[in-house]
């Protein structure tokens, strides 16, 4: 890949700096070159963006839309990318959809995989989970169920009534009192995914969607696009873990707020820069890939991970796949 040409999609920065991983290699560490890092640290901080922004303007935003955003992304990105380091990059993502589930619950909405290839042959893979929870604004209340039991092209379809309180002019407020009402401390979901993490050894983590600034406010309909030069918020990882740890006090199934994870995240990771979880770019590009959040698996032809993805079928809902290849 030339740098030079202005049709380059290489990252633009001085001095990219290089991820060293926890795999050695012939008593040697590998570590992916500065130009992979930047690109895919762009990339995760883009699609970041782009879904704070989203819930930022409509917080009307159903949590699945959100999710096949993230999808989305990376879905239009199918070919192989080649860098300058003569390594070679290739994004697989895949919208699942329903199916069974694990004791009737999704335990995530978001599956990653991390594959590394020398000459294509595997030489090391890992896996981890999302559980996808949205930031409600205030006023908006959860839906846990339809009352009109419409399924598919059907939940097009709204009442009168139901059009009226969507188009009724209201201030939609985030704030940190705001909560994950979807996020059931101590409910059936969360003990679904607790029995799951167990039986199978792996540890999960949910990914928070938030708008780009809390405090924030918007008027709804919404008549103008805001402009939102930061984000300061957005999407961010917590270890059920450490959520268990801090929160599992709580009233049963009652909702965290945004101050709850804060307060959780800070407690579980004292020393930690980040406020209410990791920015979700820097657990994939740095916990996830070179560190030691995730499943590493290095049985052959992906063992691990298909015995846990065909005994669970479908209990996620999206999975990207993120594929390294290189000579040395």
């Amino acid at each position: 890949m030339t740098k030079n040409r202005v049709t380059s999609i290489a990252p633009i920065q001085p001095e990219p700096k290089s991820l060293d991983l926890a795999l050695n290699i012939g008593g040697k560490a590998l570590r992916i070159p500065g130009d992979v890092t930047v690109f895919l640290m762009e990339r995760f901080s883009e699609c970041n963006k782009r879904i704070a922004y989203q819930l930022s303007t409509f917080p009307n935003a159903h949590e699945e839309s959100l999710d096949l955003l993230f999808i989305s992304y990376f879905a239009v990105m199918q070919g192989a990318i080649k860098f300058s380091s003569d390594w070679t990059l290739r994004f697989d993502a895949h919208f699942i959809g329903g199916g069974r589930h694990f004791r009737t619950w999704e335990v995530a909405d978001i599956g990653l995989m991390v594959i590394f290839r020398r000459n294509g042959k595997i030489i090391r893979s890992k896996l981890t989970f999302l559980q996808s929870k949205k930031l409600f604004a205030s006023s908006l209340q959860l839906r846990s169920y339809d009352p009109y039991h419409r399924h598919g092209m059907g939940r097009l379809l709204v009442t009168e009534e139901e059009h009226l309180e969507l188009v009724k002019p209201r201030l939609l407020k985030y704030s940190e009192a705001s909560k994950y009402k979807a996020f059931k401390i101590g409910g059936d979901q969360e003990e679904a995914m607790r029995e799951f993490s167990t039986r199978h050894n792996v540890p999960l983590h949910y990914l928070l969607y938030n708008p780009c600034l809390i405090p924030w406010q918007i008027q709804t309909p919404v008549e103008n696009l805001p402009d939102i030069n930061d984000n300061k918020v957005g999407c961010r990882v917590i270890p059920k873990t450490a959520v268990d740890e801090n929160l599992g006090s709580g009233v049963k199934n009652s909702s965290p707020s945004y101050r709850d994870m804060k307060t959780a995240f800070k407690k579980a990771f004292p020393e930690s820069q980040s406020e209410a979880g990791w920015r979700m770019e820097h657990f994939i590009c740095d916990l996830f890939m070179g560190g030691s959040e995730g499943v590493v698996d290095d049985s052959p032809n992906f063992q691990l991970m298909i015995n846990i993805l065909s005994r669970k079928s479908s209990p996620i809902s999206s999975a990207l796949s993120i594929t390294f290849d290189f000579e040395k």
